[in-house]
C-alpha cells in the first residue's frame, strides 16, 4: 500500500510540476513540457531512413511536430540497425493526434509503404515529459537512455533533479538529465530517464565521473537508493530531421 500511495503522489507532483514548467519555460524552452512520440524501429540502412525522414517535413509540420529527430543504438541494442524515430509535441493530445493521422492518412499509409522493405517497426511510445529539455538545440547529439521502476517515486524524482543540477554546477553545463512518464507504451518502466549530451565522448565522460568524482557519486547514491536495477539500459547516437522551433 505505501508503494500505491508513493506512486501516486511521483504521479501527481510530476503533473504538477510540468504544469509549472509549462508556464515559466515553454517560450524559451519549448521542449520542457509537452510530450513525445517514438516509433522504435531496426532498418536496414539508418543513415538512409535518416535522409528520407529529412524529407518529410511537411508532413511533420502537418502533424504539429515541435522537433523530430532520429537515433541510432550503440550501445545496449539487441540487433544492428536499431533505431528511435522521436518527434516532441506541445502536449499529450497533439501527441496522440499524431497517432491517428498515421493510422488514417493515405499519405502516411503510402510512405509507410515504400519503409517496408528497409525498416521493420518494432512498437511506438507516447511519454509525458516530466522534467524537459532546455539546453541547446543540436544538429547531432547522444544520449543514455534508461528505463526504471523506482522504489520510492517521488525520492527518485528528487534525486535526479539533484543529479541534473550537480552535474551543471561541476563543469557540466552541456549535460542534462530529462525525466519522462511513459504513456500507453507497453511494457515499460515507470519512468524513462535521459541523459543528453553534445557528443558519445562527452556523455562517456559525465558518466566516468560517477566513479571518479565524489560530487557525482554523492549526487547519483540517491538515485540508485531509490531505485532497483534499469529495466533497459542503451546509449544512442541522434541526428535532427526537423525543427519548428
Amino acid at each position: 500500500m505505501k508503494n500505491i500511495i508513493n506512486t501516486f503522489l511521483a504521479i501527481a507532483l510530476a503533473a504538477h510540476g510540468a504544469s509549472l514548467y509549462a508556464d515559466h519555460h515553454l517560450e524559451e524552452a519549448p521542449l520542457s513540457s509537452g510530450a513525445m512520440t517514438i516509433l522504435n524501429l531496426v532498418a536496414e540502412d539508418p543513415s538512409a531512413y535518416i535522409e528520407f525522414q529529412k524529407g518529410n517535413s511537411e508532413v511533420l509540420e502537418q502533424l504539429g511536430v515541435l522537433l523530430a529527430g532520429a537515433c541510432v543504438a550503440v550501445s545496449g541494442n539487441e540487433s544492428a540497425g536499431e533505431m528511435q524515430f522521436f518527434s516532441f509535441h506541445s502536449n499529450l493530445g497533439n501527441a496522440f493526434n499524431m497517432w491517428e493521422v498515421m493510422a488514417t492518412s493515405p499519405r502516411i499509409k503510402g510512405l509507410q509503404t515504400d519503409l517496408q522493405s528497409s525498416r521493420k517497426l518494432t512498437g511506438n511510445q507516447t511519454l509525458q515529459v516530466v522534467k524537459g529539455y532546455e539546453g541547446e538545440i543540436y544538429q547531432t547529439w547522444a544520449t543514455r537512455t534508461v528505463e526504471v521502476n523506482p522504489t520510492n517515486p517521488a525520492a527518485y524524482l528528487q534525486a535526479v533533479n539533484s543529479l541534473d543540477i550537480a552535474f551543471k554546477s561541476n563543469g557540466f553545463s552541456d549535460v542534462e538529465f530529462n525525466l519522462y512518464q511513459p504513456i500507453a507504451s507497453g511494457a515499460s518502466g515507470l519512468y524513462t530517464v535521459i541523459a543528453i549530451a553534445p557528443s558519445l565522448r562527452r556523455l562517456g565522460e559525465a558518466f566516468d565521473a560517477l566513479s571518479s568524482e565524489q560530487w557525482a557519486k554523492d549526487a547519483y547514491s540517491l538515485v540508485t537508493a531509490s531505485r532497483a536495477s534499469p529495466v533497459s539500459d542503451k546509449a544512442y547516437f541522434c541526428e535532427q530531421v526537423y525543427s519548428a522551433i
